[in-house]
C-alpha cells in the first residue's frame, strides 16, 4: 500500500492511504490547481459528492477546506473499505460517508441524497463513464445557488457539452485534463 499527501486545509500534510490496484489517485500538483481554480468561497460548507472515488482524495481535500460532508461513491468493495478506514483515520467519519456501487450499472444509490454544492467525477479513462455521467448529472436537483462539476479525464479528448451545464474553465495538468462545469441555478 502507498499513500499521497493533502496539500491544504486542516489536515495538510496528513497521509492517504492508497490501495495496490485499482486505483488512479490524482496528483497531488492536479489537486491543489483543482483547488485553487475553486477557491475557498466554492468548497467552505459545501456539500460534495465524489464519483468514482477511489483513494477518496478530491472529497477528502474539500473536507479538510472546510467543506460542510462529502459523499463518495466507489464500486470496488476493498478500495471503499480503505476509504471509510481512511476517514477514520483522519476524523473525517462523522462528514464523509461512502456509498459501495458500481456506477457502471446503477445511478446514484438513494441515500446518497442530492443538492450538491460541488460534484468530484473521476471515472476510469478508458470508456464512456465520463460523458454518461454528466448527462446523468444534470437530472439532480441543484442548490439554488447553483453548484460546479469538476470532470477529471485523460488529456487529449473532447469535453463533453451537456445541456443544462456551462463550461466554466477547463485546465491541462501533464496527462490530465479538467474541465469545470457550472450548473445555473435552477
Amino acid at each position: 500500500m502507498g499513500f499521497i499527501r493533502i496539500v491544504g486545509g486542516d489536515l495538510r500534510g496528513r497521509r492517504i492511504e492508497v490501495p495496490q490496484g485499482g486505483v488512479r489517485p490524482t496528483s497531488d500538483r492536479t489537486r491543489e490547481a483543482v483547488f485553487d481554480v475553486l477557491g475557498p468561497r466554492v468548497v467552505q460548507d459545501a456539500r460534495v459528492l465524489d464519483l468514482y472515488a477511489g483513494t477518496g482524495a478530491l472529497g477528502i481535500e474539500a473536507l479538510s477546506r472546510g467543506a460542510r460532508e462529502a459523499r463518495f461513491i466507489e464500486g470496488s468493495p476493498p478500495v471503499a473499505r480503505a476509504l471509510r478506514e481512511n476517514l477514520a483515520r483522519l476524523g473525517l467519519s462523522e462528514r464523509g460517508v461512502v456509498h459501495q456501487a458500481d456506477l457502471a450499472r446503477i445511478d446514484l444509490p438513494a441515500e446518497a441524497g442530492a443538492g450538491f454544492d460541488l460534484v468530484f467525477l473521476d471515472p476510469p479513462y478508458a470508456g464512456d463513464a465520463g460523458p454518461r455521467w454528466l448527462e446523468r448529472l444534470q437530472a439532480l436537483s441543484w442548490p439554488e445557488a447553483g453548484a460546479l462539476v469538476v470532470y477529471e479525464r485523460r488529456k487529449g479528448g473532447e469535453a463533453p457539452r451537456p445541456a443544462r451545464f456551462e463550461i466554466a474553465t477547463e485546465r491541462t495538468y501533464s496527462e490530465t485534463t479538467v474541465t469545470f462545469y457550472r450548473v445555473p441555478a435552477p
